[in-house]
């Protein structure tokens, strides 16, 4: 039965993607911080590897649109939204939902757990690497959320509830400045307009910055060209790293470069096509599986590195991605969200709008997302260098939680 569309909400989020992977260990020069590791339970780990299967899907959705460009996204960023976002579901489209992101085999109780012990974990592991994850749900004052969507928001994402006068210039600018002030700056102006339909918004906003376990020495950068896949070329920084340690594993396709953050529960790996094999081929066959597979097979490597610095600012609306992915009914008029306000008002997604940004430099990583998800009343050599276009993650490793995942392919 169609209901007729009446309002929207939007909701928002930036996190951390996830990843399934096998991981060897480096000594670690400092031992001094040990990460405060637990065991996992079968439900997380579970979650966890939904979220890994998302992270793939979304992403080789994005990049097969736009195989040219760079991209960068955060899907455990998305998927943590989204998830908030599922707390209000329900019929089939809480269904599609629950298909799209993986969860098919957890219950809700066991999914919100989940999340909420993940991201309370990658908090503390490493005094080195900042990682923080922040919620919060933004409603419009006329209407009243329903009280069981409310409590597990806040019980397992630790959302900030706040009504807001929706129809005042201020209220954009206030949710605005609370995604930049839990992103360091990083991410502005994630909301660009309230329109009269809107009713709510959920987000979600992370921050990650680690410092390499064995730093680049800034002395050493230098200009170089990097190859880009049209065989043209363009001169950019490089850095090198001349006495440190890292994972590296290579075959006749592809060469992975597993690069350790801290005290090492952090890395960022890179997938650099061989010779003649470009990132699309490459990408192609990515999956946790696969990946997992590259790193068992890894051993520690001295090799001199050189690799360029980069900096990517990412901006896309999901709604054909996840559309694609499944979750079309969640945009449409027969969405079903009627766990999420009191009245009888049906709401739909009407635009699902990710950002994402990261530097990368000699002394590290700093990296931060935004999504925010309108939703309407029914709505080898001796030296290793990277010298062209190349995939790569920055991931945790107890959790084999991927937080970021991205495709460089123009410095």
């Amino acid at each position: 039965m169609n209901r007729p569309l009446i309002k929207s909400f939007i909701w928002g989020i930036a996190a951390t993607a996830l990843l399934s992977a096998c991981q060897k260990d480096l000594a670690t020069p400092d031992q001094s911080n040990p990460p405060k590791l637990r065991p996992w339970a079968t439900q997380e780990v579970k979650t966890v590897s939904s979220a890994n299967e998302f992270a793939f899907k979304s992403f080789a959705a994005l990049r097969t649109a736009e195989p040219d460009q760079n991209v960068f996204i955060s899907p455990l960023s998305i998927s943590s939204a989204l998830t908030m976002t599922y707390n209000g579901a329900d019929g089939s489209t809480k269904e599609a939902m629950r298909q799209t992101l993986g969860f098919a085999l957890q219950n809700d109780e066991e999914i919100n757990q989940a999340y909420k012990n993940l991201l309370e974990q990658l908090r503390h592991l490493d005094q080195k690497v900042t990682f923080t994850a922040a919620n919060s749900i933004w409603y419009a004052r006329q209407f009243q959320l329903q009280a069981p969507f409310v409590q597990n928001n806040q019980t397992y994402f630790q959302a900030q509830i706040q009504g807001l006068d929706f129809a005042s210039p201020t209220a954009k600018n206030i949710i605005n400045e609370w995604v930049k002030n839990k992103t360091q700056g990083k991410i502005t102006n994630i909301i660009q307009e309230i329109r009269p339909e809107h009713v709510l918004f959920l987000v979600n906003a992370i921050y990650f910055k680690g410092t390499w376990t064995y730093p680049f020495n800034k002395k050493l950068t230098r200009p170089a060209p990097f190859r880009k896949e049209d065989g043209t070329t363009q001169n950019v920084d490089f850095m090198t790293l001349e006495n440190g340690r890292y994972l590296r594993y290579q075959d006749t396709h592809q060469q992975v470069i597993d690069l350790p953050y801290g005290n090492q529960q952090y890395s960022m790996t890179l997938i650099v096509p061989q010779e003649q094999h470009t990132v699309p081929e490459i990408a192609s066959n990515l999956s946790s599986g696969q990946l997992a597979e590259w790193l068992a097979k890894a051993d520690t490597s001295r090799l001199e590195l050189q690799m360029p610095k980069f900096k990517l600012e990412y901006k896309k609306e999901l709604r054909e991605t996840l559309t694609q992915l499944g979750m079309g009914e969640a945009f449409s008029n027969q969405a079903n969200f009627s766990r999420m306000l009191q009245s009888e008002q049906s709401l739909a997604i009407s635009e699902v709008m990710h950002k994402a940004f990261v530097e990368v430099n000699e002394e590290g990583t700093e990296a931060a997302a935004a999504t925010s998800v309108g939703v309407v009343l029914t709505s080898l050599p001796p030296v290793v260098q990277v010298n062209r276009p190349f995939l790569f993650l920055i991931r945790e490793k107890s959790s084999n939680a991927i937080l970021f995942i991205g495709q460089l392919m123009n410095p």
